[in-house]
């Protein structure tokens, strides 16, 4: 009796060490997992990204660039006050320059661009496993080309600024015991005002006679199709968030009596950061 009472208590004894190192690993594996900024936190991953892009520009006749592409991407998730009718901020702005060339050997360019997108979302699915957020966007997109080809006006600048839409859709999971998160991010312009003038509306002329208002157009999906979608997967490493993203940004636009479409596909990786704001007694 003696020696089954001794078993069972060392069993015991066992099974309570056994569980006791298993719970810390089980709680900071659940630190680690994604999940939503709280009141008045942030959430802030900057990138190193590289990949490709192309341009495809009508000017003299239809010629398509592809070159590479390097940039940065700043993406950040904030926490609203619990009154507010949007749970949370999304800002994504992002960076990049490519060399260009034309395989046909008509020329080259040079492309640096850049955009912000400033959304106010709302959590219509929320959950242990998923996040859906959904709401109105406010974009800016601008990109500049140098191309070789016009001596006359070798400078082109084209962009918008408009209003849209914005779904941010977040999927949590579990691999070898590993919390992990994979996010899936769309943004689409409806509706805004559009800058493109044509080739011959030197920027010298506009800015000495005026004349911005032909190179100012109001955009919809129809004249100015755009699309910035993103797939990003987060994983923890050695006590941090490191994510793996990549983004595709697309503007094709019938603006200024031209047909310019512009593309570019970018690898990211970051790491996340976590901001809390301080609160003031006054």
């Amino acid at each position: 009796m003696t020696g089954s009472c001794r078993c069972s208590n060392g069993l015991t004894a066992v099974l309570a060490a056994v569980l006791m190192s298993l719970l810390p690993l089980q709680a900071m594996a659940q630190r680690k997992a994604w999940v939503l900024p709280g009141e008045e936190e942030t959430f802030r991953v900057f990138s190193v990204a590289g990949g490709t892009t192309f341009a495809r520009d009508t000017y003299l006749s239809a010629s398509r660039y592809n070159g590479w592409a390097v940039g940065f991407e700043n993406d950040s998730w904030s926490g609203s006050t619990p009154e507010k009718r949007f749970s949370y901020v999304r800002n994504y702005s992002s960076l990049f320059f490519s060399p260009l060339t034309n395989r046909l050997k008509g020329g080259s360019t040079l492309e640096a661009g850049g955009s912000d997108y400033l959304s106010f979302m709302y959590p219509a699915v929320s959950c242990s496993a998923c996040d859906l957020l959904i709401g109105p966007a406010v974009m800016f997109e601008g990109v500049v080309l140098y191309n070789e080809q016009n001596s006359n006006n070798p400078v082109n600048f084209s962009g918008y600024m408009g209003a849209g839409l914005c779904v941010d859709n977040t999927f949590r999971f579990s691999l070898f015991r590993y919390p992990m998160a994979l996010q899936a991010t769309l943004y689409v312009p409806i509706a805004g005002i559009g800058f493109a003038p044509d080739y011959d509306q030197p920027y010298y002329y506009m800015y000495k006679y005026g004349g911005f208002d032909k190179a100012l157009h109001f955009i919809t999906p129809f004249n100015n199709p755009a699309v910035m979608q993103q797939v990003a997967l987060i994983l923890p490493c050695r006590g941090n968030l490191i994510r793996l993203g990549y983004s595709f940004d697309y503007s094709g636009n019938h603006l200024g009596g031209h047909s310019r479409n512009i593309g570019t596909g970018l690898f990211s990786i970051g790491c996340v950061y976590r901001f809390q704001s301080k609160k003031w007694d006054i």
